[in-house]
């Protein structure tokens, strides 16, 4: 059996009674930082003397789940990241399509996450995309960040507080005038919440894990025809004339005649 555990993302209370029954009762426990995970246990005050622990993060999932052997999954086996839901910028995901490859019975415990904590304290109100952490420089981040601002729904992102600086800064350039909500150590003591137009908001303060939500764009339904797009649509003579005479230097008139003759 294999179970998914989230763990708080910072206040120690949101761990729930399923997520520490599961904790207690794990034999074989998957983690992103066995000491973060021994720090958990020991102040949920579980003893895991018993318990055997595996390091599987992003750098080495894939050769960590390459060697399991699938008879582990008798016993009661989960995993945890160090903070948050696993599988949610943090590994998980492949262990899950693992066990429905091999047939394993497994579960995913709910529980704490920053991307919908931080959505949910913005006030935005409809449809949402969450685009991680962003590539760290370069035309990769440039590119990634302008389909973020140009996204017709909510979008929220991850940053580090080596980079918020750099994103606002970055934000203030492209997208001045949208409201932004900037999200600061989540359910820790130092819990910060930050909404305003961009060109408004300055960081005090960049320590600490981030969430940034950015309200979202208007889409831009407008079409744009040239001269042999406006000459091909199913238009009377007199109404191309006018749309023609607005994009060039002819009269409505003088068009008006090309087009009869053309007729």
């Amino acid at each position: 059996m294999l179970t998914l555990v989230p763990t708080p993302i910072g206040n120690l209370s949101d761990i729930s009674k399923r997520a520490e029954q599961a904790l207690l009762e794990a034999d074989i426990i998957f983690c992103e930082d066995t000491r973060v995970t021994k720090k958990l246990l020991n102040l949920l005050q579980i003893d895991y003397s018993n318990k055997t622990f595996y390091s599987m993060h992003s750098h080495n999932e894939t050769e960590i789940i390459k060697k399991i052997d699938i008879s582990i999954f008798e016993k009661n086996v989960v995993y945890v990241s160090d903070a948050g839901m696993p599988g949610i910028s943090d590994p998980g995901s492949k262990l899950i399509q693992y066990a429905q490859e091999n047939s394993i019975e497994y579960d995913v415990i709910p529980g704490a996450n920053a991307v919908l904590t931080a959505l949910v304290a913005s006030g935005f109100e409809g449809e949402f995309t969450f685009f991680g952490f962003l590539p760290h420089k370069g035309s990769v981040r440039e590119k990634k960040l302008k389909e973020v601002i140009s996204h017709d729904k909510i979008a929220v992102l991850y940053e580090s507080p080596h980079r918020i600086e750099k994103l606002l800064s970055e934000l203030k350039k492209l997208i001045p005038d949208r409201i932004v909500f900037f999200a600061k150590e989540l359910t820790k003591k130092h819990q910060t919440f930050i909404k305003n137009y961009v060109k408004n908001i300055e960081l005090s303060n960049t320590k600490g894990e981030w969430v940034v939500v950015l309200d979202k764009g208007i889409k831009n339904d407008t079409i744009t025809l040239n001269y042999d797009g406006i000459l091909s649509l199913n238009l009377s003579p007199k109404e191309k004339a006018k749309l023609l005479s607005q994009i060039s230097d002819k009269s409505t008139k003088e068009i008006y005649n090309e087009l009869i003759k053309l007729s």
